[in-house]
């Protein structure tokens, strides 16, 4: 069985918090602990992708599928250009002489 995708075969501990769906802090305690199986490579811990799907009961893919990133939200406009025939809330603000009202 090879690896025709060149995806790696480890998680760093941060990964393994995200597909489990738990803090960073808690995943380095089960580390400790020893409820989360990891390799030591002198000081980098790494959690095998193999032992994560075993233990969720679910495929490699679903794995690297819950690190995919969320795709980024459209950025919204500035206030500022959808009140453009506003008067301004502020004194000192656009170049209307009006006093500024409560409401």
């Amino acid at each position: 069985m090879g690896m025709t995708n060149n995806q790696p075969l480890t998680l760093t501990v941060e990964q393994a918090a995200q597909v489990l769906g738990i803090g960073r802090s808690t995943a380095y305690e089960l580390v400790r602990s020893g409820d989360l199986k990891h390799i030591r490579l002198r000081r980098r811990i790494v959690v095998p992708v193999a032992h994560l799907a075993e233990r969720l009961g679910v495929d490699r893919d679903a794995i690297r599928t819950a690190l995919a990133p969320v795709a980024e939200p459209e950025p919204v406009r500035p206030v500022s250009a959808t009140r453009s025939n506003r008067s301004p809330s502020r004194p000192g603000l656009g170049t209307s002489n009006a006093a500024p009202t409560l409401f």
